[in-house]
């Protein structure tokens, strides 16, 4: 086969044609401008901060306990005659309900006893004072006498002067006088001391009266009354069971008001103290947490159902809890009877663990969204539209706005979406206000 020469030298001709068209391609064309003033700006939502109207509240929890317990203790000894037939633990009874009855046999003989003794007293009284008419009357009498036999002896005297009579007769008279004096001096005493006697007298007629009335009481106490409606807790007598005094018969709770002593940390309630305002002055001479007029949620959770009820903050626990350095506020829960509805809620019973809100006034307050926190810090555009992270304080959040204590002022723009990365001063661009919102 015959080689072309002339064409070998073409196929190496054409790469250097190629490359030499390449690099004159290159050097013609112009190159990139550079513009040191522009940036990727991000486009970012943001909203000015303003002031919303927002009600300060806290949360805490605690067990719901009844608002009056009464513990029937016996204040009697015998035997149990009667139990009411609904007197169970859970059962509820009306108020003035006979519960239990005790043996009266015993103390209805003492009543009759103490009954006797203030007959007999009350009649030793009226026997003292007709006595003390009788010697009065007797005393007067006998003063009478008394002069009528002094006038004798005297009379008698001027005739032995006379020698009319012998002195024999005057002794004789002189005697007399001196006898009747004497039974006039024991009268007076006796009217002196009847005062004392009457005032024994009616004392003890007193003590008969007060054995007379504990009688009674104790009579009384043989039978056991119901004072409110109630659910019963606990029942600790039968029939035919001989109880002693202040044994514990019966434990109940009353039906009405439900209390709950709130746990609420000691940071969380400095920090609701500061936003509660107190209401006009009512001349009150010590402080009174009701007339604060906070109210309460009371919440009971059973998987993802909630069941609500309204309360009122009442009072404050006297101390701190010292194992988890909490406040103790008590909130009370009106139960109405009308109300009970097992299908829609359960009701609110003794030892139920129930989250509590407690809410004050509602207040112009600092907030914003509370998307727009990223953890204790918030992005904030600036008038240069750069990005400033800055750290902020926390006052509590509230239906998805945060209400801001400090760090942050009104007529700010925050940022609403992520930045990535967020560096302080990284240029940003801001949505329209319309969008924003």
């Amino acid at each position: 086969m015959k080689i072309n020469w002339q064409q070998k030298r073409w196929l190496a001709i054409f790469p250097l044609i190629a490359l030499v068209i390449v690099i004159l391609i290159v050097a013609v064309k112009p190159s990139p401008q550079k513009r040191e003033n522009d940036r990727y700006q991000p486009l970012v939502k943001v909203i000015k901060v303003e002031k919303h109207s927002i009600a300060p509240f806290v949360t805490g929890f605690g067990r719901a306990k009844p608002k009056e317990i009464w513990q029937a203790l016996s204040e009697v000894n015998g035997r149990v005659i009667y139990r009411h037939p609904l007197l169970e633990q859970g059962k509820v009874i009306n108020a003035g309900t006979v519960v239990l009855k005790i043996d009266p046999v015993d103390y209805q003989l003492k009543l009759a006893q103490a009954q006797s003794d203030v007959n007999s007293a009350s009649a030793e009284v009226s026997r003292v004072a007709m006595e003390e008419a009788k010697l009065s009357l007797s005393l007067k009498l006998e003063n009478q006498r008394l002069g009528i036999l002094e006038q004798e002896l005297k009379r008698k005297r001027g005739l032995l002067n006379s020698g009319s009579i012998a002195q024999s007769t005057v002794d004789a008279e002189q005697n007399n006088v001196w006898a009747q004096q004497q039974k006039v001096l024991d009268l007076e005493n006796a009217v002196k001391q009847h005062p004392a006697n009457l005032a024994v007298a009616q004392a003890k007629q007193k003590v008969a009266q007060a054995k007379l009335s504990e009688a009674q009481r104790k009579l009384a106490k043989t039978t056991i009354t119901l004072p409110f409606d109630a659910r019963i807790a606990s029942v600790n007598a039968e029939l035919e069971q001989v109880v002693g005094e202040r044994e514990s018969l019966i434990s109940a709770h009353r039906i009405g008001t439900m209390e709950i002593p709130v746990q609420v940390a000691m940071t969380d309630m400095r920090q609701f103290a500061q936003y509660l305002t107190k209401p006009m002055a009512n001349d009150e001479q010590f402080p009174d947490i009701q007339s604060w007029l906070l109210d309460a949620e009371v919440s009971l959770f059973v998987g993802n159902q909630q069941y609500v009820w309204p309360g009122k903050l009442t009072s404050v626990g006297e101390s701190i809890d010292p194992r988890g350095n909490t406040v103790t506020l008590i909130v009370d829960v009106n139960i109405s009877n009308e109300a009970f509805d097992p299908k829609r809620r359960p009701p609110l019973i003794n030892d139920m663990y129930v989250q509590v809100k407690i809410t004050g006034s509602q207040q112009s307050l600092l907030a914003v969204p509370t998307n727009a926190l990223h953890g204790g810090k918030i992005y904030l555009l600036t008038t240069d539209g750069t990005l400033e992270v800055r750290t902020v304080d926390i006052a509590f959040e509230s239906d998805g706005l945060t209400v801001i204590s400090s760090g942050l002022y009104e007529g700010e723009q925050v940022i609403l979406s992520d930045v990535i990365p967020a560096v302080p001063g990284r240029h940003l661009r801001a949505v329209a206000p319309k969008s924003a919102e």
